[in-house]
């Protein structure tokens, strides 16, 4: 489209005028005013905020102009939606050279690269850049570093439609700027604002670590950690406040110059504990803290290099940060992941830097996304908020469990400061801006802003958190004291002076375990390390308050996600105490998270997590769904699908909403959402959890759970698929049995990996080698005697196992070795020697000769069907040959149906629509397990029926028809043949399902339900 008339005469004004704004005496401001704002707006961005939004979510925010040090901070204008930033404006004077002059741009990208922001524009109207922030900034970039798009006052004619497709609002609300911003990333030189952080506090911490280690030789473990940790918090916390305006900027550089570097730095902390009144500065006694000071601190001795070298870095030109833009979610994803490592003292007192075993065996850490915290915020402590006062709001209390670095407690503080502000506005400001304790004071540009008083009683009132991790409990301290200062100034800072001790707020212990497991294991026998590690917490000490009145208003979070098959010593310190009724095999640590977050809870409170999404279905998770379908109002379910909420792990995840009803617990009217499209951007996710329309990548609708009470696995159903599955389960009148359904075989080292590569050694080893899975030349290679032969059995895989048929001819084999094979071993040297070379990586239980699970052989011989585990549709196999298979699949062999007649129900869509809607699911796979399939309804004739006898041959002989089929396909050389059979597969499988849908009697109207599903 042509650009707007509007945009036209801003061409011709500018051009007709240039020579005047060029001299020099043309302001930003006067710029700002007569041509900046009109082009925002004919982006179609809010520029003056007509639709009077709240302030917390006004689409243009005109950064608020601090000066430090003696220059100008923050960028001209931040374009949001809702209230998340997605691109700053800096405005130039149009005298100011945007080509060619490198430190405007290197200010730009300082700005855009701190707050993560992708893309931004550098601007005096004559010149619009746009620059790629993810760049990493260095002082020595020249002008067209990192910068993507260069256009002239004169180009905006012919590049609007350009322009429009990336800048507009219309464009960020529909994704087009986030799908431009990934098009756009790969350049040499990005690296995002967090990763480059954590490399630079990593390298604090190593340096730190070494160096007290080294000098302190007297301090253990855990207090070298503590001071570390310590040092760096406060380091940061100060260096914000520099960029704040809230501290004197360049304290901190200062003591790069002299000596006695770390004495002089206590002064700036000591200074600090006065002024702030703080846990982070807490160096002496005081009567009303229960705290006791930190002595530790003050008394070590570090080197100046190593403080230097840390120094030099946090101010520009070296620093390419800019604090003051450093939000609370980007240290908040720093710092999750730097407490995923730990500082280890050697025998010889040296400091190693390595992973938390907990934090490896979990596969990494994962840091909640804003939009997340957001999305959970809004739907606990906002309800709690709507109709409500400022006097109801002071008797909310919000809980994390496990805190973490504080992301969950920093979004819900974002939203208190926000609807308190906006209620006191709203109340009338001649109210709240005057008398002897205000609520509100005038910021800048008019805008209303909280005192700090009611900032620091918002957060000491409503905000709580536990978290096991003693460093973890200080980050969270300290993200919530410097979003208590954002947007503070010195003057106000003078005025209103103390910090909160978040002491009483933020605590340290275990969230599941309290003093009872002393009891249980005995107190005198608990090592000091044991106790370190479990530290119990015992809620009715910590929040005595809160538990009396009783319990807490919100519990959410982002709970660690752990199975006991990774890490058992969790689960085992259970045993015995309050919480093991919770426990059940199978299961995950975040479900009794969830089982205690409602115990924690108020009658009427609310929960909400995000977590892994297969709860609904695990049969581990039974005790955690009846506790639900028992005590609460199951309010909102948000499936993620095969969509990577966290992009460094592969989990499905979802988030829950539950009220706490005990009184009169319901499963219906629950709102569901399920993200059928994986590859979204985060606008389109963020719209998609705004509830509004799906556009083809999702599904919603008003769901209701069956049977919710008796632990059976979830299925969230509109009432017309309710209505169906009901008559299917009343059709059904016989079920497998647990004996009829066997796993396949758990080996679990099948073939070498690098890895196994790693431990192992040796040249001759390759990635893909046999160890209890062999091709035909290793098992020729093997020169296996006639005994050895009878053990090493026909393996087979998808690529033999398809849907109907099965092809015999076996690529692989497996040494099928029983759990008693060591007693017998030296039947099988040259299996022995074979797995003699493995023995160092190979864990199964019976090992190095036996395998992990070998399963009952009977399953694996003579009539049998194989049902692959984990498929987009149901995948059942039948064979009669001997078909040894691996866990991927399950074998089913019952002894009292036709085996023919159950594969082709099996495979039918009637049981492809009642998996995907009864079974359990990874994302938009079904997962085929035992339990699913014992439950699957299945339609037996009825032997006094000669129609129902009549139907039942009828679909064995089409069934055989299409193992014939199937056997042909698999065996046609031309593609005209295959898609021959291919199109007869097609038809015959109409057929099949006709005669299923006739065994059900179910009508037109349920047969297109089901089609149009599956």
């Amino acid at each position: 489209m042509p650009a707007p008339k509007e945009v036209v005469e801003l061409i011709e004004r500018f051009d007709e005028h240039v020579d005047d704004y060029r001299n020099g005496r043309y302001n930003e401001t006067q710029l700002r005013r007569d041509y900046l704002d009109p082009l925002l707006k004919a982006l179609g961005w809010d520029v003056d905020n007509v639709q009077g939004f709240a302030e917390a979510y006004r689409e243009v925010v005109h950064e608020d102009i601090v000066k430090i040090g003696g220059n100008t901070k923050s960028p001209d204008y931040s374009c949001r939606i809702g209230s998340m930033r997605k691109f700053f404006v800096e405005a130039k004077k149009p005298s100011i050279d945007i080509k060619g002059e490198p430190a405007p741009a290197f200010q730009l990208r300082r700005y855009a690269w701190s707050a993560k922001l992708p893309l931004s524009i550098l601007t005096d109207f004559e010149e619009f850049a746009v620059y790629d922030c993810r760049v990493r900034p260095h002082k020595t970039d020249k002008a067209a570093t990192a910068r993507i798009h260069y256009w002239t006052y004169k180009d905006y004619t012919d590049k609007w439609d350009e322009i429009a497709a990336i800048f507009s609002k219309a464009a960020v609300l529909k994704g087009s700027f986030d799908k431009y911003a990934v098009t756009t990333k790969g350049r040499r030189g990005t690296a995002e604002v967090d990763e480059a952080f954590l490399d630079e506090i990593e390298g604090w911490r190593e340096a730190l670590a070494k160096d007290i280690a080294r000098n302190n030789e007297e301090l253990s473990q855990p207090s070298l950690n503590w001071a570390v940790q310590q040092t760096i918090d406060r380091i940061i916390f100060l260096r914000i406040a520099e960029d704040r305006g809230i501290e004197p900027y360049g304290q901190l550089q200062a003591l790069h110059d002299g000596h006695n570097v770390y004495a002089r730095l206590k002064e700036l902390f000591q200074k600090a504990d006065d002024r702030y009144n703080s846990g982070l500065f807490h160096f002496k006694k005081e009567p009303d803290r229960r705290e006791d000071p930190d002595r530790l601190t003050i008394s070590l001795r570090i080197e100046d290099k190593t403080l230097k070298e840390i120094l030099k870095n946090l101010y520009p030109p070296d620093s390419p940060y800019e604090f003051s833009v450093l939000g609370a979610d980007i240290l908040g994803s720093v710092y999750e992941r730097f407490l995923g490592k730990a500082i280890r003292l050697t025998a010889g007192h040296h400091a190693k830097i390595e992973e938390k075993p907990e934090v490896k065996k979990a596969g990494g850490v994962y840091y909640t996304p804003t939009y997340i915290v957001d999305y959970i915020v809004k739907h606990t402590v906002g309800r709690l908020l709507e109709g409500r006062t400022t006097k109801d709001a002071e008797k909310l209390r919000i809980l994390d469990p496990a805190c973490g670095s504080g992301s969950f407690l920093i979004g819900a503080y974002q939203y208190l400061l926000d609807w308190h502000r906006d209620w006191y506005v709203n109340d009338g400001t001649a109210k709240h801006a005057s008398g002897k304790n205000p609520k509100l004071h005038p910021g800048r540009g008019g805008a209303w802003r909280l005192t700090t008083t009611e900032r620091k009683r918002i957060l000491v009132n409503n905000i709580y958190g536990v978290d096991i991790d003693s460093q973890a409990v200080e980050v969270t301290k300290l993200a919530l004291l410097l979003k208590l200062l954002e947007g503070e100034t010195q003057l106000e800072m003078f005025h209103e002076r103390l910090l909160p001790d978040l002491g009483d707020n933020i605590k340290c212990g275990n969230s599941l375990i309290g003093s009872d497991f002393y009891g249980v294991h005995g107190s005198d026998l608990i090592d000091d390390e044991t106790r370190r590690r479990v530290n119990v917490f015992d809620w009715d000490k910590g929040f005595p308050k809160v538990i009396n009145a009783g319990g807490f208003d919100a519990v959410i979070g982002n709970p660690p996600y752990l199975k006991e098959y990774t890490y058992r010593e969790p689960f085992h310190d259970l045993k015995g105490t309050r919480l093991e009724k919770y426990y059940q095999g199978k299961m995950d640590i975040w479900y009794i998270f969830a089982c205690h977050s409602l115990d924690l809870l108020k009658e009427g409170g609310l929960h909400s997590f995000i977590a892994t999404n297969n709860w609904i279905t695990n049969a581990g998770a039974s005790i955690l769904r009846t506790k639900i379908g028992t005590e609460t109002r199951f309010l909102k379910f948000v499936d993620f699908g095969d969509f990577r909420v966290f992009k460094t792990a592969s989990i499905q995840t979802m988030i829950y909403l539950l009220q706490k009803n005990q009184r009169s617990p319901t499963v219906d009217g629950i709102r569901y959402r399920r993200i059928t499209e994986p590859k979204l951007s985060q606008s389109e996710v963020e719209g998609f959890l705004g509830e509004g329309r799906c556009d083809g990548f999702g599904i919603a609708f008003e769901a209701s759970l069956e049977s919710a009470a008796n632990g059976s696995p979830f299925t969230f159903t509109d009432f017309q698929d309710s209505s169906l599955l009901r008559k299917i389960k009343a059709r059904g009148s016989y079920c497998l049995s647990e004996k009829d359904v066997a796993q396949g075989i758990v080996a679990p080292q099948d073939f070498v990996t690098q890895k196994h590569i790693d431990v192992l050694g040796g040249d001759d080893l390759q990635a893909g080698a046999g160890i209890f899975v062999l091709d035909d030349a290793e098992k020729q290679n093997m020169s296996l005697s006639a005994d050895e032969d009878k053990i090493v059995k026909p393996y087979y895989t998808s690529e033999e196992l398809g849907r109907y048929s099965a092809d015999s001819h076996n690529r692989l084999w497996v040494i099928y070795t029983p759990s008693d094979i060591k007693e017998h071993i030296t039947k099988y040297p040259h299996i022995k020697k074979h797995l003699d070379r493995f023995k160092d990586v190979i864990t199964s239980d019976f090992g190095p000769y036996g395998l992990h699970r070998a399963r009952d052989e009977r399953f694996f011989v003579g009539r049998k069907i194989v049902s692959l585990r984990k498929t987009s549709r149901p995948q059942f196999s039948y064979s009669e040959f001997p078909c040894y298979v691996s866990q991927t699949f399950n074998v089913i062999k019952p002894s009292d149906i036709d085996l023919k007649y159950l594969l082709g129900i099996l495979n039918s869509r009637v049981v492809y629509y009642w998996l995907d809607k009864k079974g359990k699911k990874q994302g938009d796979q079904l997962q085929v397990d035992k339990e699913p399939l014992v439950n699957i309804p299945i339609r037996i004739a009825d032997k006094q029926s000669e129609v129902d006898k009549q139907r039942r041959d009828q679909l064995v002989e089409l069934v055989d028809q299409m193992i014939v089929l199937h056997g042909h396909l698999g065996s046609a050389r031309t593609p005209h043949e295959k898609e021959r059979i291919q199109r007869q597969i097609e038809a015959l499988n109409s057929r099949i399902d006709r005669h299923v849908y006739d065994l059900y009697e179910l009508t037109e109207d349920e047969i297109r339900l089901i089609e149009a599903a599956t």
